[in-house]
């Protein structure tokens, strides 16, 4: 039989991080899937960011790295298949590798220097997201067609939204890291 932690109610440390990254796995997914179509060889603009910052920072690399990753392929599926993200034929495998590794890459980064400077962690998550589609784009469609990608630096604007929601999260749970 194993031992309920009093305070969380939950019976173990493990239990606690595998129920909290399923949960922002989901939000991710659904963050991922509600957004505002860009032109190729982008997909859309989405609030996903702002739950990876949040992820990344609560919960650390690893956590994040799965979440972001998983959550940002189901909710690319998501999208393509209830069509508010468009994915130009033949190319859904394609964009699918993309947003899991660019975005789990994304959150990894976040997580792993979330303790050293948590506003430059979100900056350079953008960063090594941003570098990732550029790279992956320009080997597969050009260089000149890759530059579209620099675009995806709008994430930026998501920085400083995702401070104020880990503030009000820290506030309202009396936290400041759940793992």
């Amino acid at each position: 039989m194993s031992k309920i932690n009093l305070q969380t109610g939950i019976a173990s440390r493990v239990t606690f991080k595998l129920a909290i990254t399923s949960v922002m796995t989901a939000l991710i997914a659904v963050t991922t899937m509600l957004g505002i179509p860009m032109p190729p060889p982008l997909s859309t603009l989405t609030l996903a960011p702002i739950a990876i910052f949040v992820t990344g920072i609560l919960l650390g690399p690893i956590p994040t790295l799965v979440a972001s990753a998983i959550g940002s392929g189901i909710g690319l599926m998501g999208g393509a298949t209830v069509g508010t993200i468009n994915v130009p034929s033949g190319f859904l495998g394609i964009y699918l590798a993309g947003i899991m590794i660019a975005r789990g890459l994304m959150g990894f980064s976040v997580g792993l220097l979330r303790k050293k400077d948590e506003i430059m962690a979100m900056i350079v998550g953008v960063l090594v997201e941003t570098a990732i589609f550029f790279s992956m784009d320009s080997y597969l469609f050009g260089f000149s067609v890759a530059l579209i990608d620099l675009g995806t630096l709008i994430d930026l604007v998501h920085v400083s939204i995702g401070y104020s929601v880990l503030k009000g999260i820290r506030k309202i749970l009396n936290i400041t890291y759940l793992a």
